[in-house]
């Protein structure tokens, strides 16, 4: 069954701590977006902050999507993070095989992040680099955020030709992941849909019976 992240670039900021001793208690997953307003049009939590998250809420799953113009200024802070999994996007960097290396080699876990903005026949190759992907299912830059089909049917290809975890991130909404949840995907990345409506999202969860909270700490 597909597990839920919430994204906590989505929550109340004001009420951090809070927001993410939630998703610890209810998903056991917590999920982490860098954005420096360069690589992607958004900015969002900076490297401070994710190693705060990282080092408190040990016992949930921690995964942490890099989207910056130069991830390579970040390698150390990230490995201190000591994350579960860290999704890059490497779609606009000239050699991305050097910096996912590079990332390997540092003992990071690693992601590969496939968006709208990757050229088709690239970033395929890049995922014999990688433990796990992830689909952004919006369009970058798009300001409606809309949830894209054509994302989706890349993210269930891999899943199912490649056999290995395959999270979607971008406008899943409960409908979306009920839809999904029996497929090969093995996590939605889940902002609004958590944090707009919290009593509803557990509402939601238990209508479909499930409960990440009791989940442990196995790894990704």
């Amino acid at each position: 069954m597909m597990l839920i992240s919430p994204s906590i670039a989505s929550s109340n900021l004001l009420c951090l701590q809070e927001e993410v001793e939630f998703a610890h208690r209810h998903f056991r997953q917590l999920h982490i977006d860098v954005e420096d307003g360069v690589a992607v049009p958004n900015i969002t939590l900076g490297m401070g902050v994710c190693r705060e998250i990282c080092r408190r809420w040990r016992e949930s799953r921690r995964s942490l999507h890099l989207s910056v113009l130069n991830p390579m200024a970040y390698l150390e802070r990230v490995r201190d993070c000591q994350a579960d999994i860290v999704f890059l996007q490497v779609s606009h960097l000239p050699d991305p095989r050097e910096v996912l290396a590079a990332y390997r080699e540092a003992g990071v876990p690693l992601g590969l992040a496939v968006s709208n903005r990757d050229e088709p026949g690239r970033w395929e190759p890049l995922l014999d680099e990688v433990e796990q992907a992830l689909v952004v299912t919006n369009f970058v830059g798009d300001p409606r955020r809309a949830f894209q089909p054509a994302m989706l049917d890349i993210a269930l290809d891999i899943a199912r030709t490649r056999g290995m975890k395959t999270w979607i991130d971008g406008n899943v909404t409960f409908p979306i992941w009920r839809e999904l949840r029996d497929t090969p995907l093995y996590a939605a990345v889940m902002g609004g849909g958590v944090y707009r409506d919290k009593e509803e999202a557990l509402r939601q969860l238990e209508l479909a019976g499930v409960n990440q909270s009791s989940s442990g700490r196995e790894p990704l």
